[in-house]
């Protein structure tokens, strides 16, 4: 299953918005986005044997929102989905809170 496959999943169901790759293109004030790069890893033989992703989850919210058990959630559902333990940045700004969740996970190339 493809890095993208299995955010959108382990997202589904946590709030009323899907999780999108990228853009969210909803009007709720509520949601998840999320973005990854690729970087060859693993060398042998010349060549790469791995891709290891470094994946940011964002996470908006509104300000008057207690997001503090959604934040634990977010956390425990990329850990399962088989991320490793993300760091949390806090990038909250005028428009609401956002969240930044960073975690990597690798694929054979």
């Amino acid at each position: 299953m493809s890095i993208e496959a299995r955010l959108v999943e382990a997202f589904d169901g946590l709030m009323n918005s899907p999780a999108a790759a990228n853009t969210y293109k909803g009007d709720d004030a509520e949601y998840i986005t999320f973005n990854y790069t690729e970087i060859p890893d693993d060398f042998g033989d010349d060549d790469a044997g791995h891709y290891r992703a470094l994946v940011q989850v964002h996470y908006f919210a509104p300000h008057e929102k207690n997001t503090r058990a959604t934040r634990r959630e977010i956390t425990r559902r990329i850990v399962a989905a088989g991320f490793t333990r993300p760091s949390i940045t806090p990038a909250s700004d005028a428009n609401g809170q956002h969240y930044v969740f960073e975690c990597e996970d690798a694929e054979a190339v």
